[in-house]
């Protein structure tokens, strides 16, 4: 069996030394000591090669639910022969949690820095423990609350919804729009316990609208693209940046390339029409200076 060092490893992957170490440490590249140095079976290195070959043409997105988000992987997946996304609507928190594990390839969030007030990168050394990602703007897009066509109960603001009793149903903990609702509750002085319903939770943006269509709920909070889709009134509130955020070493894939490309297209700037809420002006601009 054919022993390696890291630095002969290093050529031979065409990928630097220290990105080398940085792999093994995160147990993704098999390695042994021998003699108290890091050493490499070349054997075990090409079952390697051969195994994240056939990984790499699978992407997987887990991260903050949204309806164009899903409709754009649609769209790339039936135009690509060479690259699969798969896509999982967990939450902005969850995402990131599987990013940090490995388990996801890419993560798609909206994280607003409470403390700040404003979007940063804080949440990459808060949720990652570390800044090695690439950060993408992907759009930005409207939170408001959701109403009754008519809006019956006559609320126009988060004021009115904590005064006038209304039933609400919430989103889940730990995505990117409850954080936000608990932000802009703090922000306007009202505490949780007032709403009418806060503990209530929906698993989606159209699992909230569809509660208030229904009548289980006479408001939510969610995205203006369902409300146009489910013909509700629509109260805005905020306007939120929305991230896909990859680790440095995939950033500079194909398979990352491709996508990013996917959104310059005609066929993705076309889909567009059809999605009330949405501000690609700044799609695909990289937010982090130093992304290589």
């Amino acid at each position: 069996m054919e022993i390696m060092s890291a630095k002969e490893v290093s050529k031979y992957l065409r990928i630097n030394e220290k990105m080398i170490y940085r792999l093994v440490q995160e147990s993704r590249l098999p390695a042994v000591r021998i003699g108290g140095k890091i050493s490499f079976a070349k054997e075990l290195i090409d079952d390697w090669i051969l195994e994240n070959t056939q990984r790499e043409k699978l992407v997987f997105i887990a991260g903050s639910d949204d309806p164009l988000l899903k409709k754009i992987i649609d769209l790339f997946n039936a135009s690509q022969k060479g690259t699969t996304i798969f896509y999982a609507p967990v939450g902005s928190l969850r995402g990131l949690e599987l990013l940090r594990d490995h388990t996801a390839s890419a993560s798609c969030v909206h994280i607003y820095d409470m403390e700040k007030k404003g979007y940063t990168l804080s949440y990459l050394r808060k949720y990652l423990e570390s800044e090695n990602y690439a950060v993408i703007n992907l759009f930005f897009r409207e939170q408001g609350l959701y109403l009754q066509k008519g809006n019956p109960a006559g609320i126009t603001s988060l004021g009115d919804l904590a005064s006038r009793g209304a039933s609400f149903i919430n989103r889940r903990k730990g995505t990117g729009t409850r954080l936000l609702f608990d932000f802009l509750l703090m922000e306007a002085g009202i505490e949780p316990s007032k709403i009418n319903g806060y503990d209530r939770e929906a698993e989606s943006h159209l699992g909230a609208g569809t509660a208030v269509v229904r009548g289980t709920a006479d408001v939510s909070v969610g995205i203006r693209f369902i409300a146009a889709m489910l013909n509700l009134d629509f109260v805005p509130l905020f306007k939120e940046r929305f991230d896909l955020v990859v680790p440095y070493d995939r950033y500079t894939s194909a398979q990352t390339k491709a996508f990013l490309d996917f959104l310059n297209e005609p066929l993705f700037l076309h889909s567009m029409k059809d999605h009330e809420g949405y501000d690609m002006s700044q799609t695909g601009s990289v937010l982090n200076k130093d992304a290589r």
